[in-house]
């Protein structure tokens, strides 16, 4: 993991746009869930962008692993014909990327403790998980100057939300 945070502090950040990127993962994921004959889907939507593009500055590979780990936390808990809505926003200076599914949501006290090493809160037919992929997903999200937030979704919509948020990258 620090070798990941070292190799991501020495590679090149540069102007990326975050819409690109999202399209591109979900795009993948749905193929994939395509072939593997899931009825679960997975949406993009584009609010509030304002005339500007969601650039931030980073690293595309791990702006990618992000966004990968989260899609796969929620198609594992996501029904067999739900959706995951995933969502890119521009506010307030920064780039809000939330992803929702309908799953169960989370049942911790703290929901913030999901995001530390070794914590894993999965039923035992999830199978074995090192508790080690939130953990790593905020610490590249902050190596990229931004934030994460997990709640759940309201009382009339079950399931998890996580929102991101980068830095708008305007030059």
């Amino acid at each position: 993991m620090l070798k990941d945070e070292a190799s991501l502090s020495r590679s090149k950040m540069k102007k990326i746009n975050l819409l690109n990127v999202v399209n591109s993962v979900v795009d993948d994921f749905n193929n994939d869930l395509i072939n593997l004959k899931k009825k679960l889907k997975i949406y993009v939507s584009i609010s509030n962008l304002n005339g500007l593009k969601p650039n931030v500055f980073g690293v595309e590979n791990r702006l990618e692993q992000i966004l990968a780990n989260i899609l796969d936390n929620a198609v594992s808990f996501s029904p067999e014909e739900g959706k995951i809505n995933v969502t890119c926003k521009v506010k307030q200076s920064k780039v809000q990327l939330s992803i929702e599914d309908e799953g169960p949501g989370f049942n911790e006290n703290n929901i913030d403790q999901i995001f530390n090493r070794f914590y894993s809160n999965r039923p035992e037919k999830f199978g074995e998980h090192s508790g080690l992929g939130l953990n790593i997903v905020k610490n590249i999200i902050e190596l990229h100057g931004g934030t994460i937030k997990a709640s759940n979704r309201d009382l009339a919509k079950k399931g998890a939300r996580i929102d991101i948020f980068f830095p708008l990258y305007s030059q």
